[in-house]
């Protein structure tokens, strides 16, 4: 028995099975390691208003500090867990989560930017 489909059928069906594809291929985003950054220009704390709410609700316990009433992450300690930009009570929120950089050096062990020597040397481009 023969089932003949329209046009329409067809490419719906054709385009279900492109977008199904499409989504397996995509990485997961929890896979990716990634690093909270906070942006001074959305925060309270940086228009003199009263906010530790990233340090208090943070799972890790270095990874925010508070300095002079402002916070800072520490991108060591940071696991881009994403509780602090779920808990940002800031109008447009503070937290920005950025994919972790690592960068491959001579010995092929991947070490974060912090602990990495320029690839680069000073000399290399005239002044």
């Amino acid at each position: 028995m023969i089932h003949e489909l329209s046009r329409r059928e067809l490419f719906s069906r054709c385009l279900q099975s492109v977008k199904r594809t499409v989504e397996a291929a995509k990485p997961n985003p929890r896979s990716i390691p990634r690093v909270a950054i906070i942006q001074g220009r959305y925060c309270l704390a940086y228009r003199n208003l009263p906010c530790s709410v990233c340090r208090e609700r943070c799972p890790e316990a270095e990874a925010i500090v508070i300095e002079r009433g402002i916070p800072r992450v520490n991108a060591d300690a940071c696991t881009g867990c994403t509780v602090c930009r779920d808990v940002c009570p800031a109008p447009q929120n503070a937290v920005l989560l950025l994919a972790r950089r690592t960068i491959t050096i001579e010995g092929g062990k991947n070490e974060k930017p912090s602990q990495t020597r320029p690839s680069v040397p000073r000399n290399a481009f005239p002044a």
